[in-house]
């Protein structure tokens, strides 16, 4: 049975595939998934479509939370002395909302804060055209349409797909904060905020390794390759510069949006009228 829990909040395109690379090489006796546990596993110890579209549009429903009872009791089972999951599918399904389920059963649970460069990601989902058809938001990333949102998305839709992309990140970065907030008197409960470009670097590696509890010297250090990255992008030179001055022209404060947000008594995870 694991003692110890690692889990992220990310926006996927910012460096999970290289994190799960480094602690599957630098934490011993560690069981490590990135974002999917199995083809077998959706509804089970995955969340399907429907936890998704639920938590995001009507909050911590009793389905979405029987999904959490299902994982943690099927994690919690794992023969080994901790449990790492790098996905960014399990934060925007209602995972913090759940996590008193999985306190009795851990000793530590560590949530892993991971971000990049806002431009390089929103930049990556455009190229790839993530956010080409928004029904795919749905199995992978999070739906602007969504009325559980803490950052209204009137105005990036006149942006289209670039626009959405860059809702999203700012979403997942408000919803970083926020969680921040919610969690701080948590039991139990690491937070651990990074940034890609540190920790591919032996300095930010190791830090990171040492504060989730793993004893790795610079001599046993392991460093993976970078991963997952994008070599052909379907744009040129001119849309990447309308994005870029597009990015730079925000005026975004996460932690202030996230701030008013909980101060004003408002949860993503309370249950609201559904639509």
């Amino acid at each position: 049975m694991p003692s110890k829990y690692v889990f992220t909040i990310t926006t996927g395109r910012s460096g999970s595939v290289f994190l799960t690379d480094l602690l599957e090489q630098n934490a011993p006796d560690s069981k490590v998934f990135h974002e999917r546990t199995g083809y077998t596993a959706f509804g089970e110890t995955t969340p399907d479509l429907s936890h998704f579209t639920l938590f995001n549009s009507v909050g911590n429903v009793p389905k979405v939370r029987d999904f959490w009872k299902r994982k943690f009791h099927h994690d919690s089972k794992i023969q080994k002395s901790n449990y790492i999951e790098t996905s960014h599918l399990l934060s925007k399904a209602g995972l913090f909302e759940n996590i008193d389920l999985l306190q009795p059963m851990a000793k530590e649970i560590h949530i892993i804060i991971m971000r990049r460069d806002i431009f390089k990601i929103v930049w990556s989902l455009y190229n790839r055209g993530d956010f080409a058809n928004l029904g795919f938001t749905w199995l992978y990333y999070l739906d602007p349409r969504y009325p559980n949102k803490i950052l209204l998305s009137d105005a990036f839709n006149k942006h289209g797909q670039v626009g959405w992309a860059l809702w999203y990140v700012l979403e997942m970065f408000a919803r970083a904060e926020y969680y921040k907030l919610l969690l701080a008197d948590t039991q139990k409960v690491h937070i651990h905020d990074i940034d890609l470009s540190d920790i591919t670097k032996e300095k930010g590696a190791l830090s990171l390794l040492r504060d989730l509890g793993f004893k790795t010297t610079s001599k046993s250090l392991q460093m993976p390759p970078k991963a997952n990255q994008s070599n052909s992008f379907k744009y040129g030179q001119k849309e990447e510069q309308r994005v870029r001055q597009l990015v730079d022209g925000l005026r975004f404060n996460a932690k202030e949006i996230a701030a008013k947000y909980y101060d004003s008594g408002m949860r993503l995870g309370t249950i609201k009228e559904r639509r």
